[in-house]
């Protein structure tokens, strides 16, 4: 008699290497000349995201959207007010900062100014060495030696280990900087402005090499930019952010072509186009009003002061990032009424 069929359950899907909830930072405002108490400036105020091993996100918005200082918080080179960072099923936040000193290896940072974050009186062969002489105790030689392959991998020559910052280009700088990120074998990099002080013909040399890393090492990336091209290009999802808070976040081809927060079609709308006629033809959102003091955002929703589709539940009510069960999530209470417009 034949055995029924044991139900097959359906493959669950893997854990997000990166988790973050509600994710809060402020920043004490001065009290001026009479020593009264400042206010604070909510520089991060409430940010939730995920990102799966292997995937890029993307994080855009304009100068003082909060970023910058996310990218930080996950790194723990600010620390949070509150909120919860888990890292490969570890609460990052629960560790002690010896702790987590040697989980550092798995998260690295790429920052905006190669030039700035590398020593000027060290040689590049040091720079890149030294994170493998505190992680990994390597004698000289063998220090030496990984160096010279970690600068192969990044495109440049043996000869580059003697030479210093002031001897090298923009982007061979960048590179240096993305060798010694990669020395310690991280598994998530987070790309704050990585390319934005680069020429355009250096960015996409960088951004090509990022891509192929990525590839050939299984990384992770959080990629910080004010660029949304440049963060289509790497991205598999995008966030935009505005005022400390994500207000849109999604699959990087839908949120670039179908956005449904009217801050995030304002940011399209300045990307140029290279068709002269079509530039000329698009229509162009400018935005209006004041951008509000983070120290005192506006009642309801924080783009309230300059969204031209603003309603009265618009200045009454803070709209929540309402997830559609598929993969996408926005906080707009008029999403609906900018998406019909846009059709």
């Amino acid at each position: 008699m034949r055995q029924p069929a044991e139900a097959v359950s359906a493959p669950t899907e893997p854990a997000p290497l990166l988790e973050v909830e509600d994710l809060r930072k402020s920043f004490p405002r001065g009290g001026g000349l009479l020593g009264r108490r400042g206010t604070a400036v909510r520089a991060v105020d409430g940010v939730s995201f995920t990102i799966r091993a292997g995937e890029t996100l993307g994080i855009v918005g304009e100068s003082g959207s909060g970023k910058s200082t996310t990218g930080r918080l996950l790194l723990r080179l600010l620390e949070p007010d509150s909120g919860r960072l888990h890292f490969d099923g570890r609460d990052l936040l629960a560790e002690s900062r010896s702790a987590f000193r040697h989980r550092r290896r798995d998260l690295q940072m790429i920052f905006q100014d190669p030039y700035a974050s590398l020593d000027p009186t060290k040689t590049i062969g040091t720079s890149v060495g030294e994170p493998l002489r505190i992680f990994d105790k390597l004698a000289r030689r063998e220090r030496d030696n990984r160096v010279r392959e970690l600068l192969g991998l990044v495109g440049l020559r043996p000869d580059h280990l003697s030479r210093y910052p002031s001897e090298m280009s923009g982007g061979q700088r960048q590179r240096v900087a993305i060798a010694r990120a990669l020395s310690v074998a991280p598994r998530l990099l987070v790309a704050d402005e990585a390319v934005s002080a680069l020429d355009v013909s250096t960015q996409s040399d960088v951004l090509n090499l990022m891509r192929r890393l990525q590839r050939e090492l299984d990384l992770t990336y959080l990629f910080i930019s004010h660029n949304l091209s440049v963060v289509r290009h790497m991205s598999d999802r995008i966030a935009v952010m505005y005022l400390g808070r994500i207000v849109e976040i999604g699959p990087a081809d839908q949120v670039h072509l179908e956005p449904r927060h009217p801050y995030t079609r304002a940011l399209l709308s300045a990307i140029p186009v290279p068709d002269p006629l079509v530039q000329r033809t698009r229509p162009r959102i400018v935005l209006t009003g004041d951008v509000p003091d983070p120290a005192h955002p506006p009642q309801g929703c924080n783009f309230v002061t300059r969204c031209p589709h603003a309603a009265p539940v618009c200045h009454e009510v803070d709209p929540v990032l309402e997830p559609d069960g598929g993969g996408y999530a926005v906080a707009c209470h008029m999403s609906g009424v900018t998406r019909e417009r846009q059709r």
